[in-house]
């Protein structure tokens, strides 16, 4: 009777024992880092079922190996929550039937793995990157050469600004084109058109020398006609000017005139 109470006891340790190693051993894999499964089955062709959103685990099927009896599915899968999930549950039979025997394979997703692979990752990287060959002082040298050719460019042989174009003589003074029509009506070569010219010189001399400055026309003339100095001279120039048959000598036209055939004094 001790003997027989003696084997259940013992039964019980082992079964005991059985049942907390399998729960201290399941395969418990970190959060967002893709694990490998290899399925045999022999039934159907698998797929992985189709995406939902928020599905706790996503699966793809990285290889497939074809045996005569078989197929050897070489699957990958990513835990994106805690919890414990099966395999299986996330895949179809290509052809839509029913699966039959397929080889159970749970995990459980532990975020605490993920923090200690953080961890690990952030211990086990580099902290600088060495970049060997002078990369440093090769970039400088090719940055210095790019300025050097970039300046070349701007200033070797760069054509010079086009001069400023010739402006020509200055135009003639009011003294030296009176100077010019005295010349003419003494050796007797003033034409209509130079008279012209002639009376609308004479005038400015007048404005000039009346300080009439930007007075209009009419208003300067009446203004000429009317002072002491220069209505007498207006007088006989006009009359000479426009009457063919007028009795003014040209002796007293010359006489008009040769005052203002002297620079002003600046």
């Amino acid at each position: 009777m001790k003997r027989k109470h003696a084997l259940w006891v013992a039964a019980f340790i082992v079964v005991a024992y059985i049942a907390t190693r399998t729960k201290d051993e399941s395969l418990r894999v970190p959060l967002g880092v893709e694990q490998a499964a290899i399925v045999t089955y022999s039934g159907p062709l698998l797929a992985v079922a189709p995406y939902k959103w928020g599905v706790a685990v996503n699966v793809r099927i990285a290889e497939i190996t074809e045996r005569p009896d078989r197929r050897i599915y070489d699957l990958r899968y990513i835990v994106n929550r805690a919890g414990t999930f099966d395999l299986k549950d996330y895949l179809v039979a290509d052809d839509g039937s029913t699966l039959e025997g397929l080889p159970a394979f749970k995990f459980e997703g532990d975020p605490k793995l993920s923090k200690n692979l953080d961890t690990r990752i952030q211990e086990t990287e580099e902290i600088r990157v060495d970049v060997g060959g002078r990369y440093y002082e090769w970039m400088a040298l090719f940055a210095l050469l790019w300025i050097g050719w970039l300046l070349l460019l701007i200033f070797w042989k760069r054509p010079k600004p086009p001069a400023e174009p010739d402006a020509g003589p200055p135009p003639p003074t009011l003294a030296e084109m009176m100077k010019t029509f005295l010349a003419q009506l003494e050796a007797g070569t003033l034409n209509a058109d130079a008279k012209a010219k002639m009376e609308m010189v004479m005038l400015q001399c007048w404005r000039n020398e009346l300080a009439l400055g930007n007075e209009p026309m009419d208003s300067a003339l009446a203004h000429i006609a009317s002072n002491g100095k220069t209505s007498e001279a207006l007088k006989k120039l006009q009359h000479w000017l426009h009457h063919p048959s007028s009795p003014v000598p040209s002796a007293d036209i010359a006489a008009v005139i040769k005052p203002y055939t002297q620079e002003a004094a600046s």
